[in-house]
């Protein structure tokens, strides 16, 4: 790669990699997880009211702001696996951050939720139950950002569950 190329694909690789965490020795998708617990807390504190903290205080902002999120993830990750000429490369943790914010969706942020959710995150992250697998299979950052999704999808559903049955208060 040309040292003008290299400058040229900073930006993507800086925020593919989530401000660097992502070229963490040790399970970088671990602390590209944790990186966007940070993420999501510093929103709550910068932004009071923006992010839900139950299902009666969703707002549509908030919806827009993660379907915005998902997107410039597609594309963010599609431009860093050029960068990398790696499908899904290591490095790319933005999709583990959009995971954590689906984790904690329309969830109080208290410190067992939180610990609670980002350990679920990670397991439903690495054992990608089914369709997680076959969503890692899309083209591009699509595939990228879906099982991703998947994951925190499937972490906000096991929290939910461990809520009704007492287990974890919200």
């Amino acid at each position: 790669m040309t040292p003008a190329a290299r400058k040229r694909g900073w930006g993507i690789r800086f925020l593919a990699g989530f401000f660097g965490l992502g070229y963490s020795p040790v399970a970088p998708g671990t602390v590209g997880a944790a990186g966007g617990v940070g993420g999501y807390l510093l929103l709550r504190i910068l932004f009071p009211g923006f992010v839900p903290q139950s299902w009666e205080s969703l707002r549509a902002g908030y919806l827009i702001f993660l379907a915005a999120f998902f997107l410039v993830g597609v594309q963010i990750a599609t431009r860093a696996e050029k960068e990398w000429r790696q499908r899904d490369d290591p490095r790319i943790v933005i999709d583990e951050v959009f995971s954590v914010f689906i984790t904690f969706f329309a969830l109080p942020a208290t410190p067992e939720l939180l610990a609670a959710g980002f350990i679920l995150n990670r397991v439903f992250d690495v054992a990608k139950p089914f369709p997680t697998r076959r969503l890692e299979k899309v083209p591009a950052g699509w595939g990228v950002m879906l099982d991703d999704l998947m994951a925190g999808i499937y972490s906000r559903f096991a929290l939910a569950v461990l809520i009704y049955a007492g287990v974890l208060a919200a």
